[in-house]
């Protein structure tokens, strides 16, 4: 497990993500909220956590928070090469913050971009801190996963989200969180306690049609709304 303490600012938060990549003697990958003023004005507090960058990390250390702020949006759409990722996070996140249904297609960002800045309200952090891949390795993430752990952990603590979506990492902190049965929504499942609701769903990037992966997760949060 990694020896940091709780920590409470943004930048200590980078300072002992730069110590886990000197631990791993990689380069680091910092990620946590996106921008504080609009996730602090946001109601409901969205924290998508995921396995690792899709980045070997080889060109140098970069920061994922600047990249969904400033990178990802275009003049047609989501930055290439980022949309097999970030497309359901988009989906499902303008649902959510403005309660949609998939038939308003008003939030597809190839027809309005302008809906990927709703990205600009959510937290996202990956497990492993340094550079990943096309394909996350297990063991790699389990090995981050547990010298990380405090650090994962202070960011959640942090955060205070309304709502966690593990897109594919839920396996790694259940034995940590505990939390019991989740309830089936289909393709998902969830439970809400404390007043956060944490959602156990498949990988963006796991082969699922977007209108069930987007219905699935709104689902649980729709039935779950007046717990949180």
């Amino acid at each position: 497990m990694c020896n940091v303490k709780i920590i409470k600012s943004m930048k200590n938060f980078d300072n002992e993500i730069k110590k886990i990549a000197e631990n791993f003697k990689r380069e680091p990958i910092f990620d946590g909220i996106v921008s504080e003023k609009d996730y602090q004005n946001t109601d409901i507090k969205i924290l998508w956590i995921l396995k690792d960058p899709n980045s070997t990390g080889e060109d140098g250390s970069w920061d994922m928070r600047g990249h969904i702020k400033y990178n990802l949006k275009t003049k047609t759409g989501i930055l290439k090469g980022s949309s097999s990722t970030f497309k359901k996070i988009i989906y499902v996140t303008n649902g959510i913050l403005n309660n949609l249904s998939w038939n308003d297609e008003l939030f597809h960002p190839s027809y309005k971009p302008e809906v990927i800045d709703e990205l600009k309200k959510i937290a996202y952090i990956n497990i492993k801190k340094t550079g990943g891949g096309p394909v996350a390795n297990e063991n790699d993430i389990w090995e981050y996963y547990n010298y990380s752990k405090d650090l994962l952990f202070a960011q959640i603590k942090d955060f205070k989200p309304t709502i966690i979506i593990f897109g594919g990492t839920y396996k790694y902190f259940q034995e940590d969180l505990a939390l019991g049965t989740l309830e089936s929504f289909g393709s998902c499942s969830a439970i809400s306690k404390n007043n956060t609701l944490y959602i156990k769903a498949y990988h963006p990037m796991y082969t699922i049609k977007e209108e069930v992966y987007f219905n699935d997760i709104l689902k649980a949060v729709n039935q779950n709304k007046l717990k949180i």
